[in-house]
């Protein structure tokens, strides 16, 4: 009899400037979660101060790659300058609603 399985979500904690200086740095951890069999990536924007059009095209294509085999990818904790560049390019969509208090 089959059943339901659900993933669990990997959690990568981002810092500081996702400008295209730290954005291989970034490939490399999501490249590694991936690697080691993440289908639901989870990055954790808390710590956050700068989102550059490079890092939205890392969004892009990270969640292409893990809806092609199935998976998902989803941001937390987003901070008000951040969620404003992913309303504006379309991304918004990656936010997960903030947990009640």
């Amino acid at each position: 009899m089959g059943g339901v399985v659900i993933a669990e979500p990997t959690v990568l904690s981002l810092e500081g400037e996702l400008c295209i200086a730290e954005l291989p740095d970034v490939r490399a951890l999501i490249e590694t979660a991936i690697t080691a069999g993440a289908t639901v990536l989870v990055l954790d924007l808390a710590a956050v101060t700068l989102v550059t059009a490079a890092a939205v095209r890392v969004l892009a294509t990270t969640e292409a790659r893990l809806a092609a085999s199935g998976g998902e990818l989803r941001l937390r904790n987003v901070p008000p300058m951040a969620r404003r560049v992913l309303e504006i390019t379309g991304f918004d969509h990656l936010v997960e609603p903030p947990v009640p208090a």
